[in-house]
């Protein structure tokens, strides 16, 4: 598995889900931390938008009207 591969399994885990708010968490540092609450039935999860997989800072989510 290439690392293309791991990125789409990993983001394949938000198919289905509805966003219904966005999430904001306060760091430690002042720093907030936003992300996507996502809905399927009763279940809930929450995306967070991070600079990298280990949760170093915010980052950016690009949005694109198609």
């Amino acid at each position: 598995m290439n690392n293309n591969d791991a990125f789409v399994k990993h983001y394949a885990q938000l198919v289905g889900w509805t966003i219904k708010q966005i999430a904001i968490d306060e760091m430690d540092y002042g720093e907030e931390l936003y992300g996507l609450v996502l809905t399927k039935g009763k279940d809930k999860k929450i995306a967070w938008m991070l600079r990298d997989p280990e949760g170093n800072g915010a980052g950016f989510l690009d949005i694109v009207d198609v």
